[in-house]
Parts: C-alpha cells; structure tokens; sequence
C-alpha cells in the first residue's frame, strides 16, 4: 500500500517521531506470534530428527558413525519462545534479569550467567534487575535448535589418562576452558571436576528431586554443565565428573534420616573431625547418589568417578547403627553390591566407572578393610578403573619403615600400584598423584617426576593429579621438563593395553 494510503511504508514505520511503544509492542507481538508457529513446527523436526544421522558432508564424531544432534528446546521453561537463532521471554509474573539469566543460559553460547545477565540488560536497554509481568525481552546468542549431541553412542576407549582435578568453583570458572589448549600442549588429557562434593553442594542445576526438595544445586557453580563438556569433549579432553557419596554434609542436614544413626538415642552418629556421612546401607542415600551419577552419565561425561565409596573410620565406630534396608550384611558386602548395581546402570549409557579407595587399602590389612568396606578383589569386579589415593603424606609415619612416607614418593607410588594391580583382576589401575606440599620436605618439579616415574614402572595406566586449591603451577613445570615423545613411548610400552593406537590416548574413537 503506497505512501498515501491507510497502511504505513517501511520507511514511515521506522521514523523515530513515528515509531512509538504501542508499535513496537505490536511488532514483538507478530514476531512472537510468528516464533511460536515456526517453534512448532521447528521442534516437530528437531525431535523427529534429533537423534538422526545428518547428512554425509557433517563430520562425524565417532570413527564410523555419524554425528548425532539434540534438540535442545525441547526442555525450554515456561516463558520462553524461540525461533530459529532468537530467543525471548515473556515474564508470566514480575521476575529479574538474574532469574531469567540462570534459566537461558543453558540456551545461550555464554558459560557464566553473570555475563548473559550483563547482555540482557545491554540489548534491551534494561538499567536494573527488575522484569515487570508481561514485559518481554530478547535473549541474545541463543543455540541453534540442534546441537551435537554429547552422549556417548559407545563407550570410550581407556586412554592413558594425564589428568588434573578441579573443584566445582574452579570447574565453573572461564579460566579454565581458556587454558585447556596450554595444558594440552603440556601433555594433560584428562578433567576430574566436582559434580558432588563433601559439602554435598551439586555443583550443577540438577532434575534429581532429592536435589531439587532440599535446593541441594541452590549454591552451584557451573553454570552451564552441558557446554562445559562440550567444550572439553570438542578439544578432545577426556571428561571425569567426581561424586563423594556417603560424605555428604548438605543431606545429613537436610535428611537426617538418611544419616548414620546413634545407638545412644542423640540422633545422627558423627564422626570425628566434624564429618558428616550417610548411612551407607540406606537404601534412599544410595539411590539419591545413583540418580546422579544417571543424570551425569546422561549429559554424555566420559566417565563417572565415585570418592567415599566407604563407611567413616574415625569416630566410635560401636555407637553407629546402620539401617540395612537390603538385609544385615558386612560392609564390603555393602559398598559391593551398591557398586554393582551402579555400574549396571552407568554401562547402560555407555560412561566408565572408575572409584577411589584409601591407600592404605592396598597394603592388604584386614582391619582397614572392614573398617572401609572396600575389599579391592570383589570391587573390581564392578567397576572399569580403580583410582588409589596413594598420596605419600598420608601413610603414617614409620609406614613400612620409612621415617617420612611423605619424602619417598616412588616407593609409595610404585609399590601402592602393584600391590593394587595384583588385586585388580585385570582391571584398569589409575592412582592419584600427589601435587601439594604438606608434609613434604622438598616439593618440587622432581617430587612429581619420581610419581609419574613410579606409575610407568609400575604397570598401572595413566594418572591424576590433586591439588584442593587447583594450583599446578609445579606439575606443569614438571610435565613441560619431561620429553613427551620419550613419556609417549614409556607410557604405552608400560600399558597393559599397549596394543591401542596412539589415537587413543587422545579420546579419539577405535577403528
């Protein structure tokens, strides 16, 4: 219609004296309008087609097979429209940018939703925090409808893992997406991260109702777990997501029941040094821990790692009262059959399930094994890797005759692996290296370079390093000082697996 009729031309509709509010709601209202019939037809597609193969000319990730895609719209919340690249939310009642940045941001290419909270309000002129109902707003760099998916089609192949541990905070941090390919070219391949913490805190927005009742993810740190792995699943980093099970201080408070009880009457046990730990032989503190490892396993981690996979050894042990919902048994009878009936359900997404036991355990004293429940022979009939924590500082003093255990690295690093592989059937022995200073007389590149030494002539595969503060300023000094071609070389003619291609050791798929 021209210029002179009822209708109003392109160039009059953007006039600034022209333009006013009530057309620039109406133009919201059609491209909502017009998002909400192209969002329907365009979820009926991603979800007939997002777990279809795409065409030829897409790469595939899995040597073989074709890359999967997810329609990742379809778990959007309640207010949100998308449309192709765009992505709006009209509040259903008076709300914040911060609310409305923590559920977009897993819809968005930002990692923190501080910065998402910081474009909405710069995109749609916002100066504070407030969203009245029924205002609408523009979610900016929003996902396409398909998205790679990140579930494993197969399970992965066991590398030589050169692994770092983070905490959730650290976890969520940028720093550390950003610094991954630095730490590549030093040799590391491997992120332990905390989905689950002693303190109990998810360090993700978990669906788990457990989680969910008792705001368990209320403190989280990673804001978007999914592109974290994503991230370092595309830069061929191999993916751990550690839980601490029994020790859990957030549900001990929050479902005492759940809790270790007092034969005296006071209510839950506690151990010594303030630890707060489940009751092991609970039957809803178990299935609370696996529906975790489920949910991770789900979001396409490469493998599942379980720490305080035991009963407490501190404390009066006589004045703990367990539940025994599945019939008074031992305790390695218990931490067995729960461990069995975990990696059933995690083999069946195709994730690795790897578990930490106390050092000690290797040296083969019956007494720390009744007391921890983890008797190596039967756990690792159950499991796809065992971690012992043969940090050196730990074994007391005098401990197989060494004055200060803390100072003699490869011995205890050698001979913990050995004693573990005899034990482990076969199994994949993994252990954790020690990469702080306490109770160690000279720490330094050398005290890490006797560790991993240890580990090559000892048999066992790969290696994680921890540090409670993240600080690997030593070990990457030590892994830069080591000639990777020669590790390369030591690393595969030590494996029991040497027989893999070198394409392994870098997460990429078997032939």
């Amino acid at each position: 219609m021209g210029a002179h009729g009822t209708g109003t031309t392109m160039k009059n509709m953007f006039n600034p004296i022209i333009f006013t509010r009530r057309r620039i709601i109406a133009i919201a209202i059609g491209i909502v309008g017009a998002a909400v019939i192209y969002s329907t037809i365009n979820f009926g597609v991603a979800r007939y087609f997002g777990n279809s193969e795409k065409p030829r000319a897409t790469a595939p990730t899995d040597a073989g097979a074709a890359r999967r895609y997810d329609a990742i719209y379809r778990t959007l919340p309640a207010g949100f429209t998308h449309c192709g690249r765009m992505l709006f939310y009209t509040a259903p009642a008076d709300t914040s940018v911060r609310a409305v940045a923590d559920l977009a941001v897993p819809f968005t290419s930002f990692y923190k939703a501080y910065r998402l909270r910081d474009a909405i309000r710069s995109f749609n002129a916002i100066s504070g925090d407030e969203i009245e109902k029924g205002q609408m707003v523009f979610i900016p760099h929003s996902l396409p409808a398909l998205m790679p998916d990140m579930r494993n089609s197969r399970k992965p192949p066991l590398i030589f893992a050169r692994g770092l541990y983070y905490t959730g905070s650290s976890a969520g941090r940028e720093s550390l997406l950003e610094n991954i390919d630095e730490y590549k070219e030093l040799g590391i391949n491997c992120i332990v991260f905390d989905a689950k913490d002693v303190c109990g805190i998810v360090n993700y927005k978990s669906r788990v109702p457990e989680a969910i009742e008792t705001d368990a993810h209320g403190k989280r740190t990673i804001d978007d777990i999914d592109q974290l792995i994503r991230i370092l699943k595309e830069k061929k980093i191999y993916v751990i997501a550690r839980l601490a099970l029994f020790h859990d201080q957030h549900m001990f408070k929050h479902n005492p029941d759940w809790a270790i009880q007092s034969k005296s009457g006071d209510g839950p046990w506690r151990a010594e040094a303030k630890e707060k730990w489940l009751d092991p032989t609970n039957k809803a503190a178990q299935d609370y821990n696996l529906a975790l490892a489920v949910e991770l396993a789900e979001k396409g981690v490469d493998e599942i790692q379980f720490d305080y996979i035991r009963f407490p050894t501190t404390g009066k042990q006589g004045d703990a009262e367990f539940a025994y919902d599945f019939g008074t048994m031992s305790r390695d009878d218990t931490i067995t059959a729960f461990l069995k009936r975990a990696h059933e359900e995690i083999a069946k997404r195709n994730v690795l399930l790897s578990i930490d036991i106390f050092g000690v355990v290797a040296w083969g004293k019956e007494i720390d094994i009744i007391k921890t429940g983890q008797r190596i022979e039967r756990l690792a009939e159950h499991c796809d890797i065992i971690s012992p924590m043969l940090y050196p500082s730990h074994f007391n003093d005098d401990f197989d005759g060494y004055a200060r255990p803390g100072d003699h690295p490869y011995y205890f690093i050698h001979e913990g692996c050995k004693k573990v592989i005899a034990l482990a059937k076969g199994k994949t022995v993994r252990p954790w290296l020690q990469a702080f200073r306490w109770r160690v007389s000279n720490y330094n590149e050398h005290y890490i370079i006797k560790q991993v030494k240890a580990v090559k002539d000892s048999g066992a595969y790969g290696y994680l390093f921890w540090n409670a503060a993240n600080d690997y300023r030593v070990v990457l000094r030590a892994m830069e000082s080591i000639d990777t071609e020669t590790a390369l070389a030591g690393e595969r003619s030590a494996s029991p697996l040497a027989a893999r291609e070198v394409r392994n050791e870098h997460h990429e798929r078997p032939r």
